[in-house]
């Protein structure tokens, strides 16, 4: 498997094509996000892709543009030495910046579905990415996973079910 960088590439990559997708008549459509429009979940998705970056040293913040946001972090993420140390502020202080950059991996991933579903895209995630996030997902206490910032309950899907649909339930989506 890959490393943080790569994976997230991937997931970023499959956001990016949703978000240039998107049509004028499709803002205001509902997704799988329970209460939020297409522009909602892009916003959101963007916001933590710009905080992630904010991790990195990528040098965004909330409120940039996702355009800016993803070439910083597409730049960023090719060097290994960002995903180094430990964080010595704001609400993930003391969490290591790979644990936590492995939240935006997954933000951007599981969000790419929401979209992709939300327009009628094709819903087919990186395989990659999707086994890179499960495998996270997979060792997160469940207070966490579950919190009010995170995911819902999760739902339950066959023990042959494919490893996306195991990601997106665990994640608290109905594949």
């Amino acid at each position: 498997m890959s490393g943080p960088g790569q994976v997230w590439q991937q997931a970023a990559d499959n956001l990016n094509r949703h978000l240039q997708a998107v049509t004028d008549d499709q803002w205001e459509a509902a997704t799988p996000c329970e209460g939020w429009t297409v522009r909602d979940l892009v916003d959101h998705a963007v916001h933590w892709q710009a905080v992630g970056g904010s991790v990195i040293g990528a040098g965004t913040t909330p409120g940039d543009e996702w355009e800016k946001v993803y070439a910083a972090l597409g730049e960023a993420v090719k060097d290994p030495s960002n995903f180094e140390g430990a964080l010595e502020g704001g609400p993930f202080k003391g969490m290591e910046k790979h644990q936590v950059f492995g939240l935006v991996v997954a933000d951007a991933l599981i969000h790419s579905w929401d979209l992709a579903r939300a327009i009628g895209a094709d819903e087919t995630l990186p395989g990659e990415a999707v086994e890179g996030v499960l495998l996270g997902l997979e060792r997160m206490p469940d207070q966490m996973l579950r919190s009010e910032t995170m995911f819902g309950p999760a739902v339950e899907v066959p023990a042959d079910a494919s490893q996306q649909d195991k990601m997106l339930a665990l994640a608290g989506r109905q594949p």
